[in-house]
């Protein structure tokens, strides 16, 4: 199996106009690895983090760009996994070569990985585009994802300006989130939405205040109204998250 070949071929479907569409031309789009992972029989989040302890060793003499965090289900209903795991590249051509780079040393410890947890019903590559986003990589926190599908005759690049626009709005109102656009690519089944909204908070208590200006300080009706224009987004789920791997 000829791997630089098959990479290839991927990095450069990171690019197509079917799936990451034009909205790289307003905001530069990075590729993020997610993963729905079950936990083996007798195994938990301890015997995880014991295989990370020596994934971190390996990402940090690979020195691939790689960050990544773990997502713990909070507040949600019947998600089929007990954990995800979240990657991120800074642009393609880091995520081609780090696969790559994975694909020819990571033998040993994809064999631990998967004496822990299954993940296999459920890996797929997304195009991320910034919204509210920090100025470094996020660390532990909280993330909500909303499934969102496109009113007829809207485009992705209009949804993603709603999105813009809506978060300024919802800064100046004092939201203390960050917030990207999250459109599915490689792997990505039939049933899946347009995008995903996706919220990090660093604190219960952010996320808390943020609600609070949402539910109450007319936060709401002024990020409906932007955004019904462009697409209907479904009840977010929520994860904590721990950061596996900064940016290294």
């Amino acid at each position: 199996m000829n791997w630089k070949v098959i990479l290839a071929v991927l990095a450069a479907s990171l690019a197509s106009v079917a799936w990451v569409s034009s909205a790289s031309a307003a905001a530069k789009a990075a590729p993020v690895d997610y993963r729905a992972c079950h936990f083996r029989d007798g195994k938990t989040m301890q015997d995880l983090d014991k295989v990370i302890v020596k994934f971190r060793e390996y990402a940090k003499k690979a020195d691939s760009g790689y960050a990544a965090w773990t997502l713990t289900p909070q507040f949600q209903t019947n998600l089929p996994l007990d954990v995800a795991w979240m990657g991120a590249w800074p642009d393609a051509e880091t995520f081609g070569v780090s696969m790559e780079q994975w694909m020819k040393d990571g033998g040993e410890l994809q064999k631990a990985f998967a004496e822990v947890v299954d993940c296999g019903s459920r890996h797929m590559l997304v195009a991320s585009y910034p919204i509210n986003a920090p100025d470094g990589v996020p660390e532990d926190g909280m993330w909500l994802f909303s499934a969102c599908n496109l009113n007829d005759g809207v485009s992705i690049d209009q949804a993603y300006a709603a999105h813009l626009e809506a978060g300024t709005v919802m800064k100046a109102m004092g939201s203390l989130s960050n917030s990207w656009m999250m459109v599915p690519g490689i792997g990505a089944g039939p049933n899946d939405p347009d995008y995903y909204h996706a919220l990090v908070f660093y604190r219960y208590s952010d996320l808390g205040a943020s609600l609070e200006m949402f539910l109450n300080k007319g936060g709401q009706q002024k990020r409906q109204a932007i955004l019904n224009k462009v697409s209907s987004c479904e009840t977010p789920v929520l994860f904590d998250a721990v950061s596996v791997l900064a940016d290294n």
